[in-house]
């Protein structure tokens, strides 16, 4: 099979191009500097590539200052030794021209961005895909709410993401236990059309929660992701090269979580545990604890057992959202953990409550 073929990915599978050994040969006045400053922002989300979501939102007024692009953008030369060829002006007055013009395609429905779309090749080993172009359309599009985009790949590189193999196994698993719902979204083509039950509009919560980590890099970082569901967070933290273990005692969501890890070719630690009494568990400095503290509210030794385990296995940070009692699950957890800081990321809603989002530190 030969040619390219134009599609929609996730944008959760879009990540910024990474310039290998192979290819540094091909950078014009490379230098050493070039390339840590090139590391900084390469391989990693668009839904975390601070640089450029910076400038946009600076244009959205979202944002008070562009300066951490200007910063990215002086940089790609001077650590080459060539002077930028714009000032700061400049790169402003350009890009926001670029912008306007992509806000008026964008509500007109024009083909501009169907016609010529960026080309990504798929990283096989990470289930997701660099850019090679495009970085300013995918950011742009990105906080337009766009939950995916049109993208050019090579015929090979779609087969490998279809995974045919994977595919059979997950149909088996949504007969057997006779699914017709899932609570967060299934990163795969044939599954994109099944809308989810949660993060299917932006800011979804892992885009409030990427926001919040900036630029932090998550490689050889060791997560748990408590009541993991079918994976979709868990996924998400393992493609960014983190350590993951994934808790998931009910079988239904187990089985799903372990085919759809096979089918969108990521790994993690995947356990049937319950948290507050699994024996295998070590200490990890991220914790994810979504929607799952409050159905142990009611229970006064589990809910205790719990809050020990998160005492004794969560480091630094813990992710966390509600059921329809925040207050009363926030108290709990800054009363009886090591966490003595809270700070509040967003106001969310789903499955029938109103609930809030945010994340525990120690100050």
């Amino acid at each position: 099979m030969s040619g390219y073929v134009n599609v929609d990915v996730p944008i959760e599978l879009l990540f910024t191009d990474l310039v290998t050994e192979e290819r540094k040969k091909d950078i014009p006045n490379y230098t050493d500097s070039w390339y840590e400053h090139h590391k900084l922002s390469a391989d990693m989300p668009i839904m975390r590539f601070d640089s450029h979501k910076s400038l946009y939102r600076y244009f959205m007024n979202e944002q008070a200052s562009p300066s951490a692009y200007l910063d990215w953008y002086k940089k790609i030369f001077l650590t080459r030794g060539i002077d930028p060829p714009l000032q700061d002006e400049e790169v402003l007055a350009f890009r926001k021209n670029q912008y306007r013009m992509m806000k008026v395609d964008l509500s007109s429905n024009s083909a501009f961005f169907l016609q010529d779309p960026p080309l990504v090749k798929f990283n096989r080993a990470g289930g997701y895909f660099n850019l090679k172009d495009g970085h300013h359309r995918s950011t742009f599009l990105y906080l337009q709410g766009k939950r995916s985009m049109k993208v050019k790949m090579s015929s090979e590189d779609y087969m490998d993401w279809m995974n045919i193999e994977g595919l059979s196994e997950v149909a088996d698993s949504f007969q057997r236990h006779q699914r017709s719902l899932i609570y967060t979204p299934i990163l795969h083509p044939s599954y994109l059309h099944l809308k989810s039950e949660r993060d299917q509009t932006y800011p979804t919560r892992l885009d409030v929660i990427m926001d919040f980590l900036g630029t932090r890099s998550l490689l050889g970082t060791k997560v748990i992701d408590i009541g993991c569901n079918i994976g979709y967070y868990a996924r998400h933290f393992a493609r960014e090269g983190a350590h993951v273990t994934g808790l998931e005692p009910l079988a239904e969501h187990y089985d799903l979580a372990l085919r759809l890890n096979r089918l969108e070719r990521v790994n993690f630690d995947l356990l049937p545990d319950r948290f507050e009494s699994s024996s295998r568990l070590q200490q990890y400095e991220i914790g994810l604890l979504l929607t799952v503290f409050y159905h142990h509210m009611g229970d006064q030794d589990i809910r205790n057992a719990f809050l020990r385990k998160i005492n004794q296995c969560i480091t630094d940070m813990l992710f966390w959202e509600s059921g329809g009692e925040p207050e009363t699950e926030k108290s709990l957890l800054l009363q009886n953990t090591h966490f003595t800081r809270y700070v509040k990321l967003a106001a969310t809603s789903g499955t029938g409550k109103v609930r809030e989002l945010g994340v525990f530190l120690k100050t």
